[in-house]
C-alpha cells in the first residue's frame, strides 16, 4: 500500500473536513480517519453544476456511510451569474454554520502543494506584497474559525496514488476544465509548462511560500510592537515612523489604519504626507482622512457621533479622554507645568474638568496678559486632531491647567501655604517631549 504520512501533529482530535468528493478531499478525510482522528464532513451543493454536483453530494453521502463519518449538507440558492467569488464566501459561511453545530476544533481543508504553487503564482500575476507571497497558510483564523490545511506539503499526483493504492475513487469536477478561470488555465496550462522547463518547480514554488511565511511572520510581530508601543488614539509619532524603514513603515501604516483595507497607492499617498507640512491630508476609504500635524500622522475615521465628556468637579481619581487626575500633598517636587503641577489647595474649589468649548482663554503662566487657547494650543503645536480630546482644569471660561501642555495664571507659592499636587497618568499623546515652553512653577 502507498504509504503517505502528512503531519497531523498540530491537528485536534475533533475535527470538520470540506469534502467535495474530489481527489484531495477525499484523500484528506481517509489519512485523518487511519491516524484515529473523530471525522465530520461538511458538503456544499453550491447548485452551479445540475446534475454532476447531486452525483457528487450521492457520492460523498455513501462514502461517509461506509467510513461511519457524521456528514453536514448544505444547499445553495445562487443568485443570476453568481461566480467564484460568490461559491467562496456562500461556502465559508455554511463552514462557520457547520462549525456551530458540530463542536469542532478545527476545519480541515484539502489543499496542497500544488494548489500552493497556483495561489502563489496567481498573486503575483495581480500583484501583490510579502503577505501576499505567503499564499495559504497551513493554519490560520478564517471569518472566526481555525481553518488548517496540512496537506500542503504533498502533490496532487501523491494524493490521487494513496486513493488508488487503497482502491478508493472519487469524483472529477467537469468545471476544473473551464479555462475561463485564471485558476484553471494556470493549472492546465502554465504549470505544466514551467513543470517542463525546471521540474520540480510546483514543489519549489510551494517550498518558497513556506520562507515567505516565516519572514511575514516576522514582519508582523515587528509591526504589533512597534504599534503597542506608539499606536495613541489612531495616530502615529512622525519622529518614530520616519525611523522605520520603508517597508515596515507601509506595514505600520495599514495595521494601524481601523477601516477599508488601503490599496497601495492609498498607503503611498498616506507616506508622502510625512514629508509635507503640517495640515497635508489625503482621503481614505470609508470617509476617513490621514492628516499630518505637527507630531504625529492621524488616521481619523468619520468623525460624527462623537461626543465630548460629560464635565465634573476636579477630585482625586477622576477621569477624561484616559488621563487620571491625582491630588496629592506636595513633597519636593512642584511639578512641571505639563503632567504635575503645585497650586494652593483652596484654587481646587469650583474648577471644573472638561474638555474645550468655544469661548475659553487662558493667561499663559509667565506671560503678560491672556489669548484664546485655540491661539494657546497653536502656538504649543498641539495637534489639530488632539486638541478636543484634553482634559483642562477650568474656571468658567478660563483654563488653569491644560492637562500634557502648560499652565496658566497660577499663584507663585513659598512653600508655606496649604499646597497640593495635580498630576496626570495616562496617554497623553499631545505632549511633547523635552517641551521648551513649559514653565517651572514655583
Amino acid at each position: 500500500m502507498n504509504t503517505l504520512a502528512p503531519d497531523f501533529s498540530q491537528v485536534p482530535q475533533k475535527v470538520l473536513v470540506g469534502l467535495s468528493g474530489g481527489a484531495d478531499s477525499v484523500a484528506l478525510a481517509c489519512l485523518l480517519n487511519d491516524v484515529g482522528r473523530d471525522v465530520t464532513c461538511v458538503h456544499v451543493h453550491h447548485g452551479l453544476r445540475g446534475e454532476s454536483a447531486d452525483g457528487d453530494e450521492t457520492f460523498v453521502r455513501r462514502l461517509c456511510e461506509e467510513n461511519g463519518w457524521n456528514l453536514v449538507c448544505f444547499h445553495a440558492c445562487p443568485p443570476p451569474n453568481a461566480g467564484e467569488a460568490w461559491a467562496r464566501d456562500v461556502r465559508y459561511a455554511f463552514f462557520r454554520q457547520a462549525m456551530e453545530q458540530t463542536g469542532c476544533e478545527a476545519l480541515l481543508l484539502a489543499h496542497h502543494q500544488d494548489d500552493q504553487a497556483e495561489t502563489l503564482l496567481m498573486r503575483l500575476l495581480r500583484g501583490t506584497g510579502l503577505s501576499g507571497l505567503t499564499a495559504m497558510l497551513p493554519d490560520a483564523v478564517i471569518g472566526g474559525i481555525r481553518v488548517m490545511r496540512p496537506l500542503l506539503e504533498i502533490s496532487r499526483r501523491e494524493l490521487q496514488q494513496y486513493l488508488l493504492s487503497r482502491g478508493q475513487s472519487w469524483r472529477e469536477d467537469e468545471s476544473n476544465q473551464d479555462t475561463r478561470y485564471l485558476r484553471n488555465r494556470l493549472r492546465l496550462e502554465v504549470m505544466p509548462l514551467l513543470e517542463s522547463m525546471a521540474p520540480g518547480a510546483a514543489q519549489r514554488m510551494a517550498s518558497a511560500a513556506q520562507i515567505i511565511q516565516g519572514e511575514e511572520q516576522l514582519m508582523r510581530q515587528w509591526t504589533e510592537d512597534f504599534l503597542a508601543r506608539h499606536l495613541q488614539r489612531s495616530a502615529l509619532p512622525i519622529s518614530e515612523l520616519l525611523d522605520l524603514p520603508l517597508a515596515l513603515r507601509r506595514r505600520v501604516i495599514r495595521s494601524a489604519w481601523q477601516g477599508e483595507s488601503l490599496s497601495q497607492r492609498q498607503t503611498e499617498d498616506v507616506l508622502t504626507l510625512l514629508a509635507q507640512a503640517p495640515g497635508a491630508v489625503c482621503n481614505l476609504p470609508g470617509g476617513g482622512q490621514a492628516k499630518r500635524c505637527y507630531t504625529h500622522l492621524h488616521l481619523m475615521s468619520p468623525t460624527e457621533g462623537k461626543t465630548s465628556p460629560t464635565p465634573c468637579e476636579v477630585h482625586n481619581g477622576a477621569q477624561m479622554s484616559g488621563v487620571t487626575v491625582h491630588i496629592t500633598a506636595v513633597e519636593k517636587d512642584w511639578g512641571d507645568g505639563r503632567s504635575a503641577q503645585a497650586m494652593p489647595t483652596a484654587l481646587l474649589n469650583g474648577l471644573i474638568l472638561r474638555t474645550r468649548r468655544s469661548g475659553d482663554w487662558i493667561r499663559p503662566f509667565g506671560q503678560a496678559g491672556r489669548q484664546s487657547l485655540q491661539d494657546y494650543l497653536v502656538n504649543r503645536r498641539v495637534d489639530a486632531p488632539f486638541r478636543d480630546e484634553i482634559p483642562l482644569l477650568c474656571r468658567e471660561d478660563e483654563v488653569l491647567l491644560v492637562c500634557g501642555v502648560g499652565a496658566g495664571a497660577l499663584p507663585h507659592l513659598s512653600g508655606g501655604e496649604d499646597a497640593c499636587l495635580v498630576s496626570f497618568t495616562g496617554e497623553m499623546p499631545w505632549m511633547r517631549p523635552n517641551h521648551q515652553d513649559a514653565p517651572s512653577i514655583e
